[in-house]
């Protein structure tokens, strides 16, 4: 296993972005190329009228499979788009440098449909930026058994080409290992940065990174939980990020409670259903009570108050009078009008519809096939993380974006190097007056976790982490004798 720790800050164009975020997560691609005639070709569904809207789109010539990632500005308007081969600009055309990503064999071969790969990409406006948007990507790279070993990040500047973008960098490889495809994003408690969790295949292991004005950082492996990972799957964290859901044909579902601050999984527990269909989406209710696990023949409805008394929909047997193909259930999403759409992972008109998720058993009101499409879709549910979810108010990790932005320096003119660091640091200050302080780290929860003595008339001193346990991002404060907060720096630990 090989994990490539860096942090990138070639790209670092920073500038402040809209206030108004209405239109972002509210258009879904998906569909067939404009190829050939009805029932093929391209659909649309936006949100904007704060219900469902589908309609024919005769411009698009990209392909999707499973594997679709579309990105709009605050406004609602259409920046890019991918089918995990290449990249679309807002015009349907091949974005500058968009060719040829995800290197391999298997994208070669389906160049022409994309990628056939669940949440395989992610993109992340890059915190601070006006125009730098982060795509994060993986394909197959070992083809007996299905999984991809590598996972790229490619950065697009949506300045370039008089505004249509370009790919300024592309599939650097970032992560090595056998990994389970069901990429996750989540935004930081300070309500700024972002939190990419790459799961591992083989291993309950999860490698966590953070997407801040920086750059990318990696900050651990986390091991936890038993499952034991297969291809293919489906993973999400409910809206206001508290936990994270996956469920797999091999383990059913997974569940944990996650902290926004530290970016750490815990209380892990599972629900194993043994049934013999292929396990494969997953979606979380807006008030967080309900878990919902697509199964083929079965949608599983798992209440989090008593996770292994679930409630069980079985398919109605309906198949597309086209070509008579079954409406089966596969991935979901939750999206903006709070009801959940459920492909079916056949190439049909269709989608089922939660229309109350939040409520238990049968008052979840699950209409089946009940949404029509105005071309056949094969599989195509966009991955959309919650770009609205904002600081957890109060909290040290608050005040990482509002009292501590991104490299803050004060009078003290704090420093620390390395960071990241592992078992030592050196921290470089300089006070404004003749008084000795104090330098305190405290950990993403608040809690002061190692303190030590600086004087005036030295610049530096060499800090043993000895005190610091776990990996994380910590923050370091300085004060002068008088109490006098000085100056602050993020901290990332990496041991």
């Amino acid at each position: 296993m090989k994990t490539l720790r860096f942090l990138l800050f070639l790209f670092s164009v920073f500038a402040g972005g809209s206030a108004n975020a209405q239109g972002y997560n509210n258009l879904w691609f998906m569909g067939y190329g404009n190829y050939a005639a009805l029932p093929f070709g391209g659909t649309n569904i936006d949100f904007f009228s704060g219900s469902a809207n589908a309609y024919f789109e005769p411009n698009r010539s990209m392909e999707f499979s499973a594997t679709v990632v579309n990105v709009t500005d605050s406004l609602g308007q259409l920046l890019f788009y991918s089918n995990g081969a290449w990249i679309a600009n807002r015009n349907n055309a091949q974005m500058m440098n968009g060719d040829s990503l995800n290197p391999s064999a298997y994208t070669n071969s389906n160049y022409v449909y994309g990628l056939n790969l669940i949440d395989s990409h992610i993109a992340i406006k890059m915190p601070g930026s006006d125009s730098l948007y982060y795509l994060f990507h993986q394909t197959i790279d070992h083809v007996s058994p299905k999984w991809p070993d590598k996972c790229y990040l490619s950065i697009i500047n949506m300045n370039e080409d008089g505004g249509n973008g370009s790919v300024i960098f592309k599939n650097q490889i970032i992560l090595v290992d056998t990994l389970a495809v069901q990429m996750s994003a989540c935004k930081h408690a300070n309500g700024r940065d972002w939190w990419i969790i790459i799961p591992e295949s083989y291993s309950p292991g999860y490698y966590i990174y953070i997407l801040t004005p920086d750059g990318l950082q990696f900050i651990t492996k986390q091991t936890i939980g038993t499952r034991w990972f297969l291809f293919g799957g489906q993973s999400t964290f409910s809206r206001d990020g508290s936990i994270y859901a996956m469920y797999d044909s091999r383990n059913d579902l997974e569940v944990f409670d996650f902290d926004r601050c530290s970016g750490l999984f815990s209380n892990a527990r599972q629900v194993a259903i043994y049934d013999t269909m292929n396990s494969t989406g997953v979606a979380i209710s807006p008030n967080n009570r309900f878990i919902y696990g697509s199964s083929g023949l079965y949608l599983y409805q798992f209440d989090l108050q008593n996770l292994q008394n679930y409630q069980t929909f079985t398919w109605d047997s309906f198949r597309d009078p086209h070509n008579n193909f079954p409406t089966l259930f596969y991935t979901q999403e939750l999206m903006p009008d709070n009801k959940i759409y459920i492909n079916n992972g056949n190439s049909t008109a269709y989608l089922h519809v939660i229309n109350n998720p939040d409520s238990l058993g049968a008052s979840c009101q699950l209409t089946q096939h009940s949404f029509v499409l105005p071309t056949l879709n094969f599989q195509s549910t966009p991955y959309y993380p919650n770009v609205f979810l904002g600081p957890v108010v109060g909290s040290i990790c608050d005040s990482l974006s509002v009292g501590l932005p991104h490299n803050i320096v004060q009078s003290a003119g704090l420093r620390l190097n390395p960071n990241p660091a592992s078992n030592q640091v050196w921290v470089n200050y300089q006070f404004p007056n003749n008084r000795d302080g104090w330098l305190e780290i405290y950990d993403p929860l608040g809690k002061l976790i190692l303190k030590r003595r600086l004087y005036w008339s030295t610049t530096q001193l060499l800090v043993y982490l000895n005190e610091i346990k776990s990996n994380g991002i910590y923050v370091a404060k300085v004060f002068d004798d008088s109490g006098m907060f000085l100056s602050a720096e993020k901290l990332v630990v990496n041991k």
